[in-house]
């Protein structure tokens, strides 16, 4: 494998990164889903929520897919895009790792503050705009 190969994998995972990290909130990949059982938030988008959620899961998968192409032809084992097996053993180490360990102790967010300090902290907010 060459430099200039693993260098094209790189950047290539690191550009899903930024795809989905951009793309695709928690509650946008989660919201269309579960359908009526997904718990709004304070904000959300009202009744554009589950489209624009519905694109923003279309959208996570084309541009996984995009990014994952292989980028010069005639493929071969040096000019192969090794993004694809990156990308399934982070995503494989993570579910497994949710699976085994995080499900017993992770659940969900904390609330940071009662209701009070956070009204103080959007009406600071709102007047900085």
């Amino acid at each position: 494998m060459s430099d200039e190969t693993t260098e094209r994998a790189v950047i290539s995972a690191d550009q899903q990164r930024r795809a989905i990290w951009l793309a695709a909130g928690g509650a946008l990949i989660l919201g269309p889903p579960l359908g009526s059982a997904f718990q709004r938030g304070p904000w959300h988008l009202g009744r554009w929520s589950r489209p624009i959620g519905i694109i923003a899961c279309v959208w996570v998968v084309f541009i996984t897919v995009l990014f994952m192409l292989p980028t010069v032809n005639p493929i071969n084992w040096d000019n192969f895009n090794y993004t694809v097996f990156a990308v399934v053993a982070v995503i494989g180490f993570a579910g497994i790792h949710r699976l085994v360990a995080a499900r017993d102790w992770f659940t969900g967010p904390k609330v940071q503050g009662t209701p009070e300090e956070l009204a103080a902290a959007e009406a600071e907010l709102e007047a900085l705009a």
